[in-house]
């Protein structure tokens, strides 16, 4: 799944152009675990590779309710990083992704901590709604 995220920001940075495809910035990678948590709250096994250990919260269907947005510049400092993160609740989700309103919409800005285990960001804190 973060693969796919990844490859995708990759792809869309490159552009049509020659070259290669420039190596994702720490925010990229940053970003992609926060926008594909609701994916990856599909399996068990990709909702607990997204936390960091022992912080895999036990309510893993609650966060396939929700679309994820960042919304604003993430502060990294180190192997940490506090990213601001708006959480949309009544999109339609379907496999083509988050597609129009429902009339029970909601946002709410919540903020979200991640830490780099070896070379990879996982979630440490991931607070939902309510």
């Amino acid at each position: 799944m973060k693969n796919w995220i990844l490859c995708l920001v990759s792809c869309v940075l490159a552009g049509c152009g020659g070259g290669g495809v420039p190596e994702p910035t720490v925010e990229e990678h940053v970003y992609a675990h926060v926008v594909g948590l609701g994916d990856a709250s599909g399996s068990e096994k990709m909702f607990q590779s997204a936390f960091v250990t022992g912080a895999v919260p036990q309510n893993r269907k609650d966060y396939g309710k929700y679309v994820y947005v960042i919304d604003g510049t993430a502060e990294i400092d180190g192997d940490e990083a506090t990213v601001p993160v708006k959480i949309i609740a009544g999109m339609v989700v379907s496999p083509k992704g988050a597609q129009g309103k429902t009339a029970e919409q909601t946002e709410t800005k919540m903020t979200w901590k991640l830490k780099r285990e070896g070379e990879e960001w996982k979630i440490k804190e991931a607070p939902l709604p309510g």
